[in-house]
């Protein structure tokens, strides 16, 4: 998350100005910024939004009727992408916009990482009057009105790089939901033969075994793509519509892109001899994660199995950790696609896997058990199927 020092002189900056609100795309990268806005009462008001490319629009929007500056906020990569267009309207309608992003490491004028991440933030000093970068913690204030500035001095967007870090992860105070490790164990012992199983996250092709011996995929999404693991699903079921297939989802995925795609599952499934599609949504019921204090109410429950029973899928709601057993069966019984909704605890860790790859194709196949080279190996049987995955699961809980 942003560093909480930069955070606090951001959002006071923003007070000082003025700023009604912030439009922002909750991710971990940007949770401390959020909390700081939190911390203000509202002022500026945080706003969450589904999408990036949202929060850019509303942020334009704002500036269109209000004639003020307009913020939005969104984590680097995929997110950050999303701005562009909100922001190249804003350049072309000369309205006045500060977009913040959020990286893990900043530097002046070339972002280290990835070249995907220089790409976005190539095309980031493309549609922005300026792009500047937070280097130093103590230079945030004068960065941040140097930024309004300039988008209200010759009106159009600006664009404002701030570093995040990693931060301890914590689980949800109020009404905290099942384990995922359960979620992830009654699963195991339940996979049908020849299935595929999409994940979102980062990471490259993982293999295993069922109690058939009959290998089973298992997918991880694309680097910074939230619910990739659903059209990853679709493509997969697509591609061998014989085969049963299992998407795990997270809530920020689905919302982002999950809903509208099951209209497409909807449109698509009686062409499917086999009828299983089973999207797994864990509903975590925050708008992003954070530590949330046990008083606090929660920020976002959004009924998924319930939108899919609108469309005719089979949908289903738990909310018990003894009855995920029998979910899990009803779900991998059903004549039709379902999705089952499971209230979990917060995902703090941000992806399915730990490992970092972007070889999505690449696979990894047990073997003499060694799980080196895999964060989840499955090998069907109940007391040690997700021994590989639990593993996984331990090292990333105590690596945040």
């Amino acid at each position: 998350m942003p560093d909480p020092g930069v955070a606090d002189a951001v959002v006071d900056r923003l007070r000082a100005w003025r700023i009604p609100r912030v439009f922002g795309h909750p991710q971990e990268a940007v949770a401390a910024v959020v909390e700081a806005l939190d911390a203000t009462g509202g002022d500026p008001q945080f706003v969450p939004v589904r999408d990036a490319a949202d929060a850019a629009v509303m942020a334009a929007g704002h500036a269109r009727f209000t004639g003020e500056p307009g913020v939005c906020l969104a984590a680097g990569g995929a997110a950050a992408a999303g701005l562009l267009a909100g922001l190249d309207a804003a350049r072309g309608a000369g309205l006045p916009v500060l977009a913040v992003v959020a990286e893990p490491v900043v530097a002046e004028p070339v972002v280290a990482g990835s070249e995907a991440a220089r790409v976005v933030h190539r095309q980031l000093a493309e549609v922005c009057h300026r792009l500047r970068y937070v280097t130093e913690p103590a230079r945030a204030p004068e960065l941040v009105d140097e930024a309004l500035r300039a988008a209200t001095r010759a009106p159009g967007p600006v664009g404002m790089v701030v570093p995040h870090s990693a931060r301890n992860g914590a689980t949800r105070g109020r009404g905290a939901g099942i384990d995922v490790r359960l979620v992830l164990d009654e699963l195991s012992g339940r996979l049908p033969p020849n299935s595929v199983v999409t994940a979102d996250g980062a990471g490259p092709t993982v293999g295993f075994a069922n109690p058939a011996g009959s290998p089973a995929e298992v997918v991880i999404g694309p680097a910074g793509l939230p619910g990739s693991a659903l059209p990853y699903a679709l493509a997969a079921k697509m591609a061998a519509p014989d085969r049963p297939v299992i998407a795990l989802v997270t809530d920020d995925g689905m919302r982002s892109h999950g809903l509208s795609e099951l209209v497409t599952i909807a449109r698509r499934r009686p062409a499917w001899p086999d009828p299983r599609l089973v999207v797994l949504v864990h509903n975590t019921r925050s708008g992003h994660p954070r530590c949330l204090d046990p008083a606090r109410p929660v920020t976002d429950d959004v009924p998924y199995a319930g939108w899919a029973r609108l469309l005719g899928l089979h949908g289903m709601r738990v909310d018990r950790p003894e009855l995920v057993g029998a979910a899990w069966d009803e779900a991998l019984n059903a004549d039709r696609p379902c999705v089952l909704e499971i209230v979990t605890n917060a995902l703090t860790f941000g992806s399915w896997n730990r490992q970092g790859s972007d070889n999505i194709g690449d696979s990894a196949v047990p073997g003499d058990g060694d799980s080196a080279t895999s964060p989840m190996l499955l090998d069907g049987g109940r007391a040690s199927a997700m021994a590989g995955w639990r593993s996984w699961w331990e090292g990333a809980r105590s690596a945040d």
